[in-house]
């Protein structure tokens, strides 16, 4: 008798082995599924915000007879900047108030770059807050008590900024009206800072997580800010016309982006991380 229920323990001991073996295998299997299906979610809502940026933008425009977007007209806009500019148009109603009380608004965030990461620190990564990264959001210091994070930078050609707008590097390739936009024109996108001009004679960036912040205020690496890896190798882009596309990062720079632009003959080589 005892050695016939040893022989049962045996066996019991035995097919538990064997379950959780298959469990792992499982597991094994549906993880990678499961991550793909978060980053398709995420992406998702990445596509959502960007497409009520641009929404907000052409209403805003509406509102405004079709005229240029300032982003800034003169220096006291600095603390609404175009987040704060067309915050009343923005499909979420509580985009408007938290911006006036700098509290984080998930339409300006993308989820593959959370709040939760923001580089917070002291001493200000550049005049105006903290660049964020592939997988983390910028911070935009509006005071020294207050702050909008986002992740999305307005394309900079379509706009006026008072700071910039008679800048030999942009003067001339800039839409000097919304309606001369064109359809295909990038308007919001995936970024590591809140505005950007990319030019099609920009570089590849070292890195594409955005990690040589020393080089990116200049004129000549403008395409940087965008050209990230938030999106396995791609980053999402809103245009004139509204609709959001999934851009390869070899692909920005054969986007429309200014109103002399012109696309090199072929793909811009990128580093492999």
């Amino acid at each position: 008798m005892n050695r016939a229920k040893r022989r049962i323990e045996a066996f019991t001991l035995i097919e538990l082995l064997v379950v959780i073996a298959i469990i792992a295998l499982l597991l094994s299997i549906l993880i990678p599924s499961l991550r793909r299906a978060k980053a398709g979610a995420q992406r998702a809502a990445c596509v959502s915000n960007l497409h009520q940026l641009a929404m907000a933008l052409e209403m805003y425009e509406m509102n405004y007879d079709y005229k240029r977007f300032a982003v800034r007209n003169n220096s006291s806009d600095t603390n609404l900047y175009w987040m704060g500019k067309h915050a009343n148009f923005v499909g979420d109603s509580a985009y408007a108030e938290n911006f006036k009380v700098g509290k984080t608004i998930d339409t300006l965030v993308c989820p593959s770059a959370p709040v939760s990461r923001v580089a917070v620190g002291t001493v200000r990564q550049n005049p105006s807050g903290q660049w964020g990264a592939d997988d983390r959001p910028w911070e935009w210091k509006r005071t020294d008590y207050m702050s909008t994070i986002g992740s999305y930078a307005i394309n900079g050609w379509i706009a006026y900024d008072m700071l910039y707008d008679q800048t030999a590097e942009i003067k001339e390739f800039v839409f000097r009206h919304w309606d001369n936009v064109r359809p295909d024109v990038p308007v919001f996108g995936d970024s590591l800072w809140t505005i950007g001009w990319p030019k099609a004679s920009d570089p590849a960036p070292p890195d594409l997580v955005g990690g040589d912040t020393s080089k990116l205020d200049s004129w000549q690496t403008q395409m940087w800010r965008f050209c990230i890896d938030r999106h396995s190798k791609q980053v999402n882009l809103v245009f004139k016309d509204s609709h959001v596309g999934a851009v390869r990062l070899e692909e920005l720079w054969l986007a429309r982006w200014h109103l002399d632009y012109k696309s090199p003959a072929a793909e811009m080589p990128l580093p492999a991380h």
